[in-house]
């Protein structure tokens, strides 16, 4: 066997490997996702961290979010990881409460699982808060 054909069977080996191993990634998250959905059904009421985005200058008015709706940062709207856009959820913080209609996905870690806008936030809290423990209710 020349070289050329065993630096091509290399190359070919090389390729195949990274393809096995992507659509072995890409079938673990499809699998994921559908047991993430179902965290929390219609009307149960949960706990969480919640933290606000859309500080004047960080996200430009109109600017898509994940699920292509126009951008608005007073609007009552937030990001979620795996609640499907359109989902109405009523966030409650102390006393007050405020009802939100997911339309953004988010990168969140540990107990922080809603990103509300703004102008959801500051229905709820002092922005200079950043981070409030919520219950959650999806309606």
């Amino acid at each position: 066997m020349t070289l050329m054909n065993r630096l091509n069977l290399h190359r070919r080996a090389v390729i195949a490997a990274t393809l096995v191993a992507g659509i072995g990634t890409a079938a673990v998250l499809t699998l994921a996702r559908p047991a993430e959905a179902s965290v929390s059904p219609i009307g149960t009421m949960a706990t969480c961290q919640a933290s606000w985005y859309g500080a004047v200058g960080e996200i430009p008015e109109g600017w898509p979010t994940a699920s292509g709706e126009p951008f608005h940062r007073m609007a009552l709207k937030a990001a979620h990881n795996s609640f499907p856009f359109g989902t109405r959820v009523k966030v409650t913080y102390g006393s007050k409460s405020v009802i939100v209609t997911i339309n953004d996905r988010g990168g969140f870690g540990g107990a922080r699982c809603l990103d509300l806008t703004y102008g959801a936030f500051i229905e709820l809290a002092n922005p200079d808060l950043g981070v409030i423990n919520v219950q959650y209710q999806v309606l």
